[in-house]
């Protein structure tokens, strides 16, 4: 007959190792959950920073192109004028030159610039080109290209000019390589009109190496890599294919990867697709240029870390269950439990019951652990509505934008959600800035903010930059946008009437209505947005302009 104390610890050692058996085995399995998990954030996370990092730097180009062609627009007295008087022309462009060579010398990456006026009003080599030379790296003045010499179809020296006039709108141009001085360019160019007629283009050429040695730069696990291909999946930047080689016709295995690429921006999940016999997966987003950056790494390493951990777990369980099975034969050697309370217990364990319960009703260090929990869970709520707020007026941030804005790009990829962007922006600014100082164009802002909340008051407004803010129409007030549209001028006038003349607002605004047909990405829809802003700021700087010609 065996004693109680054998019975004891065969029975404490059968709940030892079922225990480790289902803890090991629910660890193994939550380790492959979290780290698949992980691998998922871990390259969409790279994926997102670096197409944020990408972003900034086209933004901060496309703002440049932006501020000299609002410019030449406001210096330009009349188009009948650049038609038929060669002195003003000259006089015109002189005045163009010292702003245009100083945006272009405060541009990363900037190498040439240029204002180019309509060849069919004007001389064929009239406006401005300046560019640094491969010998000092200085921007030097160059004779503009002649259009007398080529067709408007030839795209390979006239193309930059006439594409973007075709579109109508500011257009990023395919990279080249100039062969003067042996550096591969991409170009960003605003077409120019006033009173609906073409006066021009102005332009921007970039050196794109420093968009490619960002991609270059990009690595994650031992191997992985980073691309850059255009929107129709054309390799612009790959460590094996060189600039415009299409994706697919590359390696017919690639073909997959083309149409993921061309079907719009990943999501949560990563892509898995096989490359020369190696399984691998990717994660890809749209830069605001309509490229596509792409990250990609074998499936054998993401799954390294997976697998290291579940050998760790496989090597503790066997360390712990072995040190359990010697601690329990010397503990029941020496300590004798009531038989209920171990019968009890077994039942607990056997049951699977091994969670412990932190509450505030005990007065020892569990007590304490658990107020303390509470406490780090409201600090760290209160962060996280720190990092989600525009400190200046309290409405949403641009990380709740950015937040947003991949919560509409999974609703578009799995319905056709109706919405609309609205994007405002503050008149001025920087004018009452330089007038009166930044406390006073705080204000402003302020004011601003006020009259947009109170008019979208059942809407998100987000604050993406300094004057720049934007709203996003859903349900009711997406179904009444034109009342809205027009109760906001009214606020804004309304506001206007009993503020001094210093302290008054004026907003630009654009909209666009989500388009399943044509928007592939919620950046699409705020392009357009974006561009009907600028289009009525310059609309309302013209009637402005009017006005005091008038007066």
């Amino acid at each position: 007959m065996k004693s109680i104390q054998t019975k004891f610890i065969v029975l404490i050692l059968g709940c030892i190792l079922l225990s480790s058996s289902v803890i090991g085995g629910a660890g193994i399995l939550n380790a492959k959950h979290v780290v698949d998990e992980d691998s998922v954030k871990i390259m969409n996370l790279m994926c997102k920073e670096k197409t944020q990092e990408i972003n900034a730097l086209l933004s901060r180009i496309q703002q440049s192109v932006k501020t000299l062609a609002v410019y030449s627009i406001e210096q330009l007295e009349s188009v009948e004028r650049l038609k038929t008087d060669s002195e003003y022309i000259n006089a015109y462009t002189q005045k163009l030159e010292a702003v245009a060579v100083n945006a272009a010398s405060n541009t990363e990456g900037a190498m040439a610039v240029y204002v180019r006026f309509n060849p069919e009003f004007t001389p064929p080599t009239s406006g401005l080109f300046w560019s640094k030379t491969a010998l000092d790296g200085s921007f030097r003045q160059h004779l503009p290209t002649d259009f007398s010499r080529f067709s408007p179809e030839d795209t390979e020296h006239v193309g930059w000019y006439y594409i973007p006039i075709r579109n109508g709108k500011a257009t990023w141009m395919h990279p080249y390589l100039n062969k003067n001085i042996n550096v591969q360019m991409i170009s960003f160019v605003i077409p120019l009109y006033m009173n609906n007629q073409t006066v021009g283009v102005v332009g921007m050429d970039i050196d794109f190496s420093v968009i490619t040695d960002i991609v270059k730069g990009m690595r994650v696990y031992q191997n992985g890599y980073a691309f850059l291909t255009d929107k129709a999946a054309n390799i612009m930047c790959h460590r094996e294919f060189g600039l415009g080689t299409p994706l697919d016709s590359a390696d017919g295995a690639l073909r997959p990867v083309a149409l993921e690429i061309q079907n719009g921006t990943s999501g949560s999940s990563l892509f898995s697709y096989t490359w020369r016999g190696e399984d691998k997966k990717m994660a890809f987003r749209t830069l605001s240029n309509g490229m596509k950056l792409a990250i990609t790494s074998p499936v054998s390493e993401i799954n390294a870390a997976r697998n290291n951990l579940t050998l760790q777990i496989s090597v503790a369980l066997i360390v712990i269950a072995t040190f359990s099975v010697l601690l329990t034969v010397i503990m029941t050697r020496r300590l004798t439990r009531p038989l209920r309370e171990l019968n009890e217990a077994a039942k607990k364990i056997a049951a699977g019951d091994l969670s412990v319960c932190l509450t505030q009703q005990t007065k020892d260090e569990v007590g304490t652990l658990a107020e303390s929990f509470q406490h780090l869970q409201k600090y760290i709520s209160y962060i996280n509505g720190l990092a989600y707020r525009d400190a200046l007026t309290g409405v949403k941030n641009k990380t709740a934008y950015q937040d947003t804005e991949s919560r509409f790009e999974e609703e578009m990829r799995q319905g056709k959600p109706e919405f609309a962007v609205v994007v405002l922006d503050i008149n001025g600014l920087k004018k009452v800035n330089d007038t009166y100082g930044h406390d006073f164009g705080d204000m402003l802002i302020i004011s601003a903010c006020r009259l947009i909340c109170k008019t979208f008051q059942h809407s998100p407004v987000y604050r993406i930059g300094g004057d720049e803010f934007v709203v996003i129409l859903e349900k009711s007030d997406f179904d009444h946008y034109p009342e809205l549209l027009e109760k906001l001028q009214k606020e804004i006038d309304g506001y206007n009437r009993n503020a001094r003349a210093d302290t008054q607002v004026s907003i630009a605004r654009g909209i666009a209505i989500y388009n399943s047909e044509t928007d592939l990405v919620f950046a699409n829809v705020f392009k357009r947005a974006d561009d009907a802003m600028y289009q009525n700021k310059a609309a309302m700087k013209e009637r402005r302009r009017q006005q005091e010609s008038s007066a």
